[in-house]
């Protein structure tokens, strides 16, 4: 078939991928707080909302997730991957309780998705909440 004739199909065949940077520093942020990356650097299928920081499953499918926080000595970021509400228990903890320097730490999951089904990133806890913006602290995903 001629991808002209295709219409609709071949939107349903352009495999959802975003890249996200986290826009503003954060510090002190509470328990379950969502955490919104907003600089997009890619955003193919545009499944990534960059103001409100969730993902959007345009199909049913299998997804890679990650993403990376990056905190200031002594301070806290601790994450978690978000499914529908739900932790899906992949938390993300960088405490750096009397350390000299700054750390990173970066997580993945592989989540089955239904069409509609959300992801985010949120606080797992309330703690430091100091997280640096920029290209250190990103969150990424795509369609496998």
């Amino acid at each position: 078939m001629n991808p002209d004739e295709c219409g609709s199909e071949t939107s349903d065949r352009v495999k959802s991928a975003f890249s996200a940077k986290l826009h503003k520093h954060l510090s002190k942020v509470t328990q379950h707080t969502k955490i919104i990356f907003g600089t997009v650097i890619t955003n193919t299928g545009d499944a990534y909302d960059k103001t409100t920081g969730v993902f959007t499953s345009p199909r049913d499918g299998t997804f890679y997730f990650s993403w990376t926080m990056y905190t200031n000595a002594g301070g806290s970021c601790p994450t978690e991957l978000v499914h529908n509400g739900n932790p899906v228990g992949l938390a993300n903890h960088t405490w750096n309780a009397g350390s000299k320097g700054n750390h990173s730490s970066t997580q993945s999951g592989v989540l089955s998705l239904k069409k509609h089904d959300k992801i985010w990133i949120r606080m797992e806890r309330t703690g430091g909440g100091n997280c640096y913006a920029g290209e250190w602290t990103s969150f990424n995903g795509f369609e496998i």
